[in-house]
């Protein structure tokens, strides 16, 4: 088969890959659309973090078709369209145990550690099949949205962390695929007053489209002045950390504040201990999302608009020329289809 590897930094090479036996599997699956996340951007011109192998083949946002089912697997069979969670837990770890199997100690991540879905084929692991990691699709699912079924488990785990109040006052910063579609989980949630906060234009209109109360120009709005410490909750999907440290100042005494983004590693938040103290503010960190969520998720699909998050699709041998049109000003999502 053809994979795309990245080695290192900016240097993605498509190359053939001999299929192992599927009985050393659970799955072959063919992949039918990987989305360009922007972690996997982050790697691509940035350069390798402790969290990817490398060299590695991106891709963990990603549906396909069932090729070959393995010996050791039950109610799959080949033709049946899935959506594929990236994370692939020990189930014995004191995190698994707890049903935190986002944080397993021994987990391994398809795209990260293990080769992922910029490629023709992928071979998912039976462990993962049993821990529940592969759902099946109804008939007639678009698979191009399905391979982002993961980017709403993610933003949907960090929701489950500070919680959602029917007529909360909720403000996004950022409007990226993570800014739209916590968005669009937010309103779905019950939430009464849903504001994003960005930088570039097409991005506020679709942030508006998508049900937005305000789409606000970052550049141009002081939300410290805008908002005092009156939200509910604050939501970081921008790794700024100016942005992120003004966010903590928007919340309401009892609020909640969920940091989201992936930052530089070393990067340190200047905190007023005294304000998280008196304000009993709520600081949650939220990474990835369990099998749980991701099966919560594949079932809210229906209920969202997440084909309007997709701006460009390109075939396998255009892998390059993805990632650098997924940094374009209007661009939102980028997917590649093997």
């Amino acid at each position: 088969m053809q994979a795309a590897f990245l080695y290192g930094k900016k240097d993605i090479r498509i190359e053939e890959v001999e299929l192992p036996p599927v009985e050393s599997y659970g799955l072959c699956i063919k992949v039918l659309s990987c989305g360009i996340c922007g972690s996997d951007a982050r790697m691509f011109f940035t350069g390798p973090t402790p969290r990817y192998s490398n060299p590695v083949i991106l891709g963990h946002e990603l549906s396909g078709e069932v090729a070959e089912v393995g010996s050791q697997v039950n109610g799959y069979a080949p033709g049946d369209v899935v959506t594929l969670a990236p994370l692939i837990p020990c189930m014995r770890c004191p995190a698994c145990a707890r049903g935190r199997d986002n944080l397993c100690e021994q987990g391994q991540v398809i795209g990260c550690t293990v080769h992922g879905g910029m490629a023709e084929y992928v071979y998912v692991p039976g462990q993962m099949v049993c821990a529940g990691g592969v759902v099946k699709l109804p008939p007639g699912a678009d698979h191009r949205t399905a391979a982002l079924t993961e980017l709403v488990g993610d933003c949907l785990h960090g929701l489950h962390q500070i919680g959602i109040e029917p007529g909360d006052q909720v403000l996004i910063i950022g409007d990226g695929p993570i800014g739209l579609t916590f968005l669009q989980l937010a309103r779905l949630m019950g939430a009464g007053r849903v504001i994003t906060s960005g930088r570039r234009p097409r991005r506020r209109e679709l942030a508006a489209e998508l049900g937005a109360d305000e789409a606000l120009d970052a550049n141009a709005v002081n939300l410290g002045e805008r908002f005092g410490q009156s939200l509910d909750g604050v939501i970081v999907a921008a790794a700024n950390i100016e942005a992120t440290t003004q966010a903590a100042g928007l919340v309401r005494p009892g609020g909640s504040l969920l940091l989201f983004s992936g930052y530089l590693y070393g990067t340190t938040l200047p905190l007023d201990a005294n304000a998280v103290h008196y304000h009993e503010l709520h600081i949650h960190g939220s990474i990835d999302c369990t099998v749980r969520d991701f099966r919560e998720a594949a079932g809210l699909l229906p209920r969202l608009q997440m084909d309007k998050l997709i701006t460009a699709t390109f075939p396998l041998e255009k892998t390059v020329e993805a990632f650098h049109t997924s940094k374009g000003r209007d661009a939102v999502k980028v997917i590649i289809e093997p």
